[in-house]
C-alpha cells in the first residue's frame, strides 16, 4: 500500500513541534518529583536501618522490576492465546497503517500489535522494561475503518506518538513508587504531566491523519459512542468547555485525574490546528454558526498554543 503525504503534516511531525507546550515543562517537574522522593526514601530507610536497610531496599525494588517484567511477559503471552495478533496475512489493512505510520514517526522498535473482543478504553498501549503491546477492540477498530482511513490513522498515531515521545520513561519508577506507598506523594506533579501528554497524542494523531474534522470525530465517539458520535455539535462542545474552564469544580476534578477533561481535548486539537495548520483551523471555523465562534475565540485566547506560535492566526477569521 503505497500513498503520498503532503510534506507539510509530514515535516510537523517531528516531535519538538508536535509536543504539547507545556509537556517539557511538567515532565522536568515529575522526574524531579521522583528522584527526589527516591532520595528521601532512601536516605530515611538507610538513616534507621544502616546498610542493611539499603540492601533490603535494593532488594525490593529488583523483586518488583522483575514481577513486573513477569507480569507483562505472562500477559501478552495471555494475548497471545486469546487475541489475534496483527499481521499481514490476518489484517492487512491495519498492519499496512501501522507499518506506513511507524515509518513517518520514524519509530522502528517492535511493537505487537493484537485485536481482541474488549478492551478497555478501545485501544491500550503499555510498555515497560522492552515489552510493547498494542491491543485494539475488535469492534472500535472495524468502525473506524468503516468512517475511512483518516479516523484509524489518528488513533493509531495517537498510540504510536506515545511511544514515540517516551512517555512510558517513568513507568517502573511510578510502580516501584506505588508498591512503597509512596506514589501519593508525587501525584500531584505527576497528573499534569500525563495530561499534557494526552495532548501530545492527540496532536500527533491529528497530524497522522491529516484531517481535523476527523480527528474530532474520534474524539467525540470515544464520548459518546459510534451511534452518537457524528451529530456531536461543535457548538455544545465549546459552551461545555467554556463552563469546564470557568467552574471551580469542574477544573478542580481535572486536576485529579490522570487525563484531561475530554471537552479541553476537543478545543486543544481546535487551537494546535490554529497555530500549525492555518488553513484546516480555517475550514473548521467555516462551518461555525456565530455563537460557536464567539465561544471559540474566547477559548482560544487561553489556550499555550497561542503563545506558543507567537500569532494568533484565528483573529483573521473571528469576523472583527
Amino acid at each position: 500500500m503505497t500513498r503520498t503525504f503532503a510534506p507539510d503534516y509530514q515535516s510537523y511531525l517531528r516531535y519538538s513541534t508536535a509536543r504539547h507546550p507545556r509537556e517539557r515543562v511538567w515532565r522536568n517537574v515529575a522526574v524531579s518529583s521522583v528522584w527526589i522522593v527516591f532520595f528521601l526514601f532512601a536516605l530515611i530507610t538507610v538513616t534507621s536501618l544502616g546498610g542493611i536497610g539499603f540492601l533490603f531496599l535494593l532488594l525490593a525494588v529488583l523483586v518488583v522490576v522483575v514481577s513486573e517484567w513477569l507480569f507483562h511477559r505472562l500477559r501478552k503471552a495471555h494475548l497471545l492465546g486469546r487475541a489475534i495478533k496483527v499481521t499481514p496475512d490476518s489484517f492487512p489493512e491495519i498492519h499496512a497503517e501501522i507499518a506506513e505510520l511507524r515509518r513517518r514517526l520514524d519509530y522502528h522498535r517492535p511493537v505487537e500489535v493484537y485485536v481482541l473482543d474488549q478492551v478497555e478504553g478501545k485501544m491500550e498501549v503499555t510498555s515497560l522494561l522492552g515489552t510493547r503491546v498494542l491491543v485494539i477492540e475488535g469492534a472500535f477498530a472495524a468502525d473506524l475503518q468503516e468512517d475511512g482511513p483518516a479516523s484509524l490513522r489518528f488513533m493509531l498515531g495517537n498510540f504510536i506518538g506515545w511511544l514515540k515521545a517516551r512517555h512510558d520513561g517513568l513507568a517502573v519508577s511510578v510502580i516501584i513508587l506505588d508498591y512503597l506507598k509512596w506514589l501519593r506523594y508525587i501525584n500531584p506533579f505527576m497528573l499534569p504531566y500525563w495530561r499534557y501528554s494526552t495532548y501530545t497524542c492527540d496532536q500527533f494523531g491529528y497530524l497522522c491523519a491529516e484531517d481535523l474534522y476527523a480527528s474530532l470525530g474520534v474524539i467525540a465517539r470515544l464520548t459518546v459512542g459510534k451511534e452518537l458520535g457524528p451529530g456531536v455539535s461543535p457548538t455544545g462542545v465549546l459552551e461545555q468547555a467554556g463552563q469546564v474552564g470557568r467552574r471551580p469544580l469542574a477544573r478542580y476534578a481535572q486536576l485529579t485525574q490522570s487525563e484531561p477533561h475530554i471537552v479541553n481535548r476537543y478545543v486543544n486539537l481546535v487551537a494546535f490546528a490554529g497555530a500549525l495548520m492555518p488553513r484546516d483551523f480555517e475550514r473548521f471555523h467555516a462551518g461555525l454558526d456565530e455563537k460557536a465562534r464567539r465561544l471559540l475565540r474566547d477559548l482560544l485566547v487561553q489556550s499555550p498554543h497561542r503563545h506558543a506560535s507567537g500569532s494568533l492566526p484565528w483573529a483573521a477569521t473571528d469576523g472583527r
